[in-house]
């Protein structure tokens, strides 16, 4: 059970990042309406220029925040790099982000009605969806990822079932922890009841379930003893069955702890 504490640090943390995306929109709002590009300074008044660029950065940065985060988990699911879940987010986002500019372009007496302007304008978009995405993710979103040490004020519980790491999980998937596999800049947690992607580095979350009854197996995943099935051997590599049907792969330099406790 989350405590209040949990509660609390979980909550100022959403309103850290709010705050920290309200700030970069109006930086980026503010340089845009001074340097006026794409010829606004030039065919906009000074009020004209400042709405259609608060227009233009709030609804695609809305956009960036909803579609590139989504591209992010599929890519981690896939086992592809973040970069990857960048690119194909602001590519897609893009899309709905030409269309607000369009209408924009339309509401300020210069439509673009040529198929060339279109893929021109297409182009401009997907470019700065690809700039503020990098930035968003990489000034806002990964510095807000709590250490270890954020997740609770108080000693971990000596119990098998008590873990930081466990606050971070939908309630949907209950407390038994069997499989942690790292994904990049996320970890794939596996419980009895399914998985999640949470943002998190691999190494912390090593250190929030020390105090849980499992092992690090190989550099990417970490096992519960009471998810190992069946440990095997074939052809000098290593792998465990766990209670899930998965199959996770053991490093040469996790063998002897399997040995020491047993497991072959």
């Amino acid at each position: 059970m989350k405590t209040k504490m949990q509660l609390a640090i979980r909550e100022l943390r959403r309103n850290r990042r709010f705050r920290r995306h309200v700030l970069a929109v109006a930086v980026t709002i503010a340089v845009l309406a001074y340097l006026g590009p794409f010829g606004t300074a030039v065919r906009l008044e000074s009020g004209e220029l400042i709405l259609y660029w608060l227009v233009a950065v709030a609804g695609n940065w809305s956009l960036a925040m909803t579609i590139v985060p989504a591209a992010h988990r599929v890519a981690a699911i896939a086992g592809k790099p973040v970069w990857v879940g960048t690119i194909a987010g602001a590519l897609a986002a893009a899309f709905p982000g030409t269309a607000i500019v369009f209408a924009l372009e339309w509401q300020v007496g210069d439509p673009i009605t040529s198929a060339t302007g279109l893929v021109y304008l297409y182009s401009c978009v997907a470019l700065v969806f690809l700039v503020l995405s990098f930035l968003a993710y990489h000034l806002v979103e990964v510095p807000l990822r709590a250490p270890a040490s954020e997740c609770s004020s108080e000693p971990a519980s000596q119990t098998p079932g008590s873990s930081p790491f466990l606050s971070r999980l939908p309630s949907r998937l209950g407390f038994d922890l069997l499989h942690l596999r790292m994904q990049d800049h996320y970890v794939q947690a596996h419980t009895t009841n399914g998985s999640e992607l949470v943002l998190l580095r691999f190494r912390d979350a090593l250190r929030e379930v020390e105090n849980l009854d499992g092992m690090q197996v190989h550099r990417s995943h970490w096992v519960a003893r009471s998810a190992i099935k069946e440990a095997r051997r074939h052809s000098g590599r290593v792998t465990l069955e766990l209670v899930n049907g998965t199959e996770v792969p053991v490093s040469r330099s996790y063998v002897p702890i399997l040995k020491s406790e047993g497991l072959l």
